[in-house]
């Protein structure tokens, strides 16, 4: 009769605790696809009106300032509140510097679940800031974007991006592209 006892006791057990480890995964699952999340993009592009149009081909806007342009979007249904972007450097001791928004959008801006939020920059105003800094854009590796609780949402910089900088950045220290006006 013991043995019995035992093995009822044991089969409950094992019921309860594969119950509870399930109820446990199921919980962190929903909170995994649930939680606030930003996914960073960088390009190069032009505005045209009140649209812009994301190219690789200088050719498409020879008259316009090219841009640099930085979307954050948010793919799960939690907003995440934005406090800051801009770009790193390779190495940490380098730091990073801040782009300041458009006019309009105040920081900190909450980015709602499914929403995206582009912000651009002058690229010679960038090219200048790294210029100042002592660097050039081979030494760039990071855009980000900070959410108002300190945590950063990174996105490597396509080698495409550095390369089309790196030649902009090479005109202007030529002197064969105006000063931004």
């Amino acid at each position: 009769m013991p043995n019995v006892f035992w093995a009822a006791f044991g089969g409950g057990a094992a019921a309860a605790l594969i119950t509870l480890v399930a109820l446990i995964t199921v919980e962190w699952f929903k909170w995994f696809l649930d939680r606030p999340l930003v996914k960073v993009k960088m390009s190069l592009g032009f505005l045209f009106g009140t649209t812009y149009m994301l190219t690789r081909d200088p050719s498409k806007g020879k008259d316009r300032n090219r841009l640099v342009f930085f979307e954050a979007s948010n793919p799960h249904t939690k907003p995440v509140t934005i406090s800051g972007f801009g770009l790193y450097y390779k190495r940490s001791k380098w730091g990073a510097f801040h782009i300041m928004p458009q006019v309009g959008y105040q920081f900190p801006y909450q980015l709602d679940g499914g929403k995206t939020l582009t912000q651009w920059s002058d690229m010679q105003d960038i090219l200048q800031a790294i210029k100042e800094d002592g660097r050039t854009p081979r030494d760039l590796k990071w855009a980000w974007f900070r959410a108002s609780t300190d945590k950063i949402y990174l996105s490597k910089i396509k080698k495409w991006i550095i390369k089309e900088l790196e030649e902009e950045f090479e005109r202007m220290n030529k002197g064969s592209t105006p000063p931004p006006s």
